[in-house]
């Protein structure tokens, strides 16, 4: 093998020296002193390697050193491990991620070396070494195989192929390929569309996908218990703009192509009279939908997309009934002839800040709701009766019970009305105040003789209380 090596490198060194210009078959043989038949054989080997190419000029055949890359190198820069084989199972070539591979030191010479006597790792598994001898034989034997390393967990594809040397004779060629990585992800991708699909199967809200024209592809059973359907194929016979009512919406998502959430309004009454599709629940739903284009490979426009959507008819109902009840609430408050204030506590009640005032208690008071609100009580009207206000406040913000004020002036003065008050504590913690200007009635008592007040008073109670 060294002789032919050594034969190798002298053409090549002497075509080299000579390059540009070529030399014939007879020219080299004459420089080196060989058989020109024997030069004849050993450039057919060198030129179907790669190491030197030849062109004609006239009858004769002229051959330099290649331009290209040599096989060889190429060979040796190959990212899989490859051993070559001859008849006898010797080595005859490997390249450099072989060496790597097997972990053999750099010094260590193996060509020539029969492959089992190596106890190279993973030639040492039984079933490679098999089929190794079946293609040997020759006999039936696998193309590729994989193979677990017990000490490393790496794995292995390796593949084999009978070849035929330059002189006709067998050899076998083996290639080894860590397909480690590519199997964790092909686990990993296994796994994760597993995941996918039970949460396809479990998830409570409903899943759909569907095409630019609106033909349904696939749906989880959410949908169909969201859409009052009982099988796959009612809901595959619709159309997804029938569905959502207002085909406007959807084809609009689908023009802009992007992720988006909005909201569908579906009538059941409507798609069981004109679309004819057998849904079992009436009258007005709402929707909650998240849509989102299905990417394709290679980019480009989608022309596949999905919704995701929960059925929040409850809620929207309620929302509407709650503001229903605080537009009417808001009615009642504002519009009320009594004044109206609603207190927050702070410090354990030592203090209240207004938190809403109504028209008939700016009349009152006469001061503006923007002038009040935010704003500490007893901070406001320092002239309040203390600590009678204070303690009665207390008193309804711990027991809970409503109790009646007797009538008191937010400021001390001639001209500051007489205020009477009915407080009780709110379900969200706060107090709430009627009050009613009692001035008139306060004064009227001032100038009458002391055996009609207790009258006076009994009556501007029943009033406040009726009113």
């Amino acid at each position: 093998m060294t002789d032919y090596l050594d034969k190798f490198s002298r053409i090549i060194d002497l075509l080299e020296e000579r390059s540009p210009q070529g030399l014939s078959i007879s020219a080299i043989a004459r420089e080196l002193g060989m058989n020109r038949a024997s030069i004849s054989k050993y450039l057919d080997v060198l030129q179907s390697s790669g190491d030197v190419s030849m062109r004609r000029f006239g009858r004769s055949k002229l051959y330099t050193p290649t331009q290209r890359v040599p096989l060889s190198e190429l060979f040796d820069r190959l990212s899989n491990a490859i051993v070559i084989l001859d008849a006898d199972l010797h080595i005859l070539m490997v390249n450099t991620s072989f060496i790597r591979t097997l972990g053999i030191h750099g010094e260590r010479n193996i060509i020539g070396a029969p492959l089992f006597d190596l106890n190279l790792r993973i030639f040492q598994d039984p079933a490679i070494r098999r089929n190794i001898e079946r293609i040997r034989q020759p006999g039936t034997y696998l193309t590729e195989m994989q193979h677990i390393e017990d000490s490393t967990n790496h794995i292995y594809l390796i593949e084999f192929a009978p070849t035929v040397s330059h002189v006709g004779k067998p050899g076998i060629m083996i290639s080894l390929r860590d397909i480690t990585a590519w199997k964790n992800a092909e686990t990993a991708l296994k796994n994760s569309e597993k995941k996918i699909r039970t949460i396809f199967r479990t998830v409570p809200s409903g899943i759909i996908l569907f095409t630019a024209d609106g033909t349904i592809l696939n749906a989880n059973r959410a949908s169909l218990q969201l859409l009052g359907l009982k099988t796959f194929k009612e809901l595959m016979s619709g159309n997804i703009f029938d569905i959502s009512c207002y085909k406007g919406t959807v084809l609009q998502l689908i023009q802009q192509g992007m992720v988006a959430e909005t909201e569908l309004v579906c009538d059941f009454d409507r798609i069981r009279r004109e679309q004819q599709i057998p849904v079992n629940r009436m009258g007005i739903a709402y929707f909650d939908v998240v849509f989102t284009p299905i990417a394709q490979d290679g980019g480009g426009a989608p022309s596949e997309f999905a919704i995701l959507f929960k059925d929040i008819t409850t809620e929207r109902l309620a929302c509407k009934e709650l503001v229903f009840k605080e537009t009417r609430y808001r009615s009642f408050f504002e519009n009320t002839c009594n004044g109206v204030l609603i207190y927050e506590p702070i410090d354990n009640g030592d203090e209240y800040i207004f938190k809403d005032v109504n028209h008939a208690t700016e009349k009152i008071l006469q001061m503006e709701k923007q002038d009040l609100v935010g704003r500490k009580l007893f901070e406001v009207f320092p002239d309040l009766p203390d600590p009678d206000v204070r303690d009665a406040l207390i008193r309804v913000l711990k027991t809970e019970k409503p109790e009646f004020l007797l009538p008191l002036q937010y400021r001390k003065g001639i001209d500051s009305p007489w205020v009477w008050h009915y407080i009780f504590k709110l379900p969200s913690g706060e107090i709430a105040s009627f009050m009613i200007d009692v001035s008139d009635a306060v004064r009227e008592d001032a100038e009458t003789p002391p055996q009609t007040c207790d009258v006076h008073r009994k009556q501007s109670a029943r009033a406040f209380h009726d009113s």
